[in-house]
């Protein structure tokens, strides 16, 4: 049986995550949708709105995970798993150098090199595997960055290409077969409209997406398509 707070802090969590699908933008009429955004339906935002936008909810992008500290990977590969090992040995190795010369100074130090040739292994190893380990982040870093997206939007009554993270609440974006979707968004206008959502729900199939509001629910509903997923057919208008 778990323990109450477990319970209560698990009931919290479930609680905010419904909040946060707690939304009608899929359900209200477009002409509403437009006014709450302050959107006009042909020229799209202003480039100003965009700004302002921009400035008081931040970039188009996911929240990164917390990273660990440096330090804390180093001392990792300097004490995790059989490093404790050799780390054991050596002080044990210390601490019978040392109970042998207590009894007899003129004794040999084998017990001491041995401690020392096991201290300097594991040193040597865990700050090998420290800079190795750190080579491949920073490989994975900048994977990220190789192909950055872009959308096209409707700024100003003019189609232009930014880079996705530069979206604003408000922006219409015109997306194409092939194309990821560059934000969570609704569908205004779309011809034979499809995306991938394998990677958010598992489905292998293609699911269609309309202007056509279908479901209260806005994860199950045909007029939204979210954020990494994929345009497979058609080609569609959204907010």
């Amino acid at each position: 049986m778990a323990p109450k707070d477990s319970k209560k802090k698990g009931k919290t969590n479930l609680d905010d995550l419904k909040r946060e699908l707690e939304l009608d933008e899929h359900r209200i009429p477009v002409e509403d949708l437009y006014r709450r955004m302050k959107c006009d339906p042909i020229k799209g935002l202003t480039t100003a709105q965009a700004k302002s936008n921009y400035e008081r909810d931040g970039p188009n992008a996911l929240t990164p995970p917390k990273t660990t500290p440096e330090w804390v990977k180093f001392c990792n590969q300097l004490f995790g798993g059989f490093s404790m090992l050799l780390w054991i040995g050596a002080i044990l190795c210390y601490v019978a150098y040392t109970i042998e010369v207590t009894n007899n100074p003129d004794i040999l130090g084998d017990n001491l090199y041995l401690g020392i040739v096991l201290t300097t292994v594991v040193v040597v190893t865990g700050v090998f595997s420290y800079l190795q380990e750190r080579k491949s982040s920073k490989i994975m870093e900048s994977f990220k960055n190789l192909v950055p997206q872009f959308a096209l939007v409707i700024r100003d009554g003019q189609k232009i290409t930014i880079k996705a993270e530069q979206l604003t609440i408000g922006d219409l974006v015109e997306v194409k077969f092939g194309d990821r979707i560059p934000a969570d968004i609704r569908i205004l206008e779309g011809r034979q409209f499809k995306v991938d959502n394998s990677s958010l729900t598992g489905e292998s199939e293609p699911q269609s997406r309309s202007p056509e509001f279908t479901n209260e629910n806005p994860l199950e509903t045909k007029n939204l398509a979210f954020f990494s997923t994929n345009a497979v057919e058609g080609i569609t208008f959204l907010l």
